[in-house]
């Protein structure tokens, strides 16, 4: 029996990672239904480690449960993308600040920040799809280093679903993604973190923050659907 639960655990796990990469990828987009037997037979498994991973993706706010056969894709309105970087403000803030002060800011760690940043910056001169991609992963592994320096692995963990939900209200193309917004103001927090003032540091990632989160809400009502 032991072996039979840890084999469904695992195909379960395996069902919630492709259905998240699916909807973070936009293969899935916003309002698509669910339902767990279609979803069986497209990744071939059976119904009930697909219906445990329907319920985490409802638990981390991929998606609304509409009852026990279907699911929809989840819709993100004005007030959804606020609380979400409420929340990445929250962790990231704490995260510098704990971590400044104990002297993780180190010469080795700002190094990699900037290393991050300057790929991030290759990869969209690629002016590609695959290029963007990667730059938006980038993207989350500059904001995942900042929410890193707290060693607070909880929140860590937290912040890893937060960031992988603002990549679902994302709907970027090579025209559309705020480059030279993103390099200097990335640039700014380095620069925070290398002088070692996590107030200005802390300052220059709110500034951040909104300035992606207006982004996003100033967009037109009929592209930040409410949540059904």
């Amino acid at each position: 029996m032991p072996a039979m639960v840890s084999r469904r655990s695992t195909l379960a796990e395996q069902a919630y990672e492709e259905l998240q990469e699916k909807i973070v990828s936009g293969k899935l987009p916003a309002g698509q239904r669910l339902l767990a037997d279609e979803l069986a037979d497209q990744l071939a498994i059976s119904p009930t480690p697909i219906k445990e991973a329907l319920v985490r993706l409802a638990e981390h706010g991929f998606i609304d449960a509409e009852s026990r056969r279907a699911s929809v894709v989840g819709r993100y309105s004005a007030a959804d993308i606020r609380e979400i970087y409420d929340a990445r403000l929250l962790i990231e803030g704490h995260a510098l600040e704990v971590g400044m002060r104990a002297g993780r800011a180190t010469p080795a760690f700002v190094a990699g920040l900037e290393a991050i940043v300057d790929r991030q910056i290759a990869e969209l001169s690629r002016q590609t799809g695959e290029g963007l991609a990667e730059a938006i992963r980038l993207d989350r592994e500059f904001h995942g280093h900042l929410a890193n320096m707290g060693e607070n692995r909880l929140l860590a963990n937290w912040h890893g679903i937060v960031l992988l939900q603002t990549q679902t209200i994302r709907n970027y193309s090579l025209s559309r993604y705020a480059l030279e917004r993103v390099r200097r103001e990335h640039g700014e927090i380095v620069a925070a973190i290398r002088k070692g003032d996590p107030d200005i540091a802390i300052a220059a990632l709110r500034s951040h923050l909104k300035a992606s989160c207006e982004e996003f809400t100033s967009r037109p009502p009929e592209d930040l659907p409410e949540r059904t």
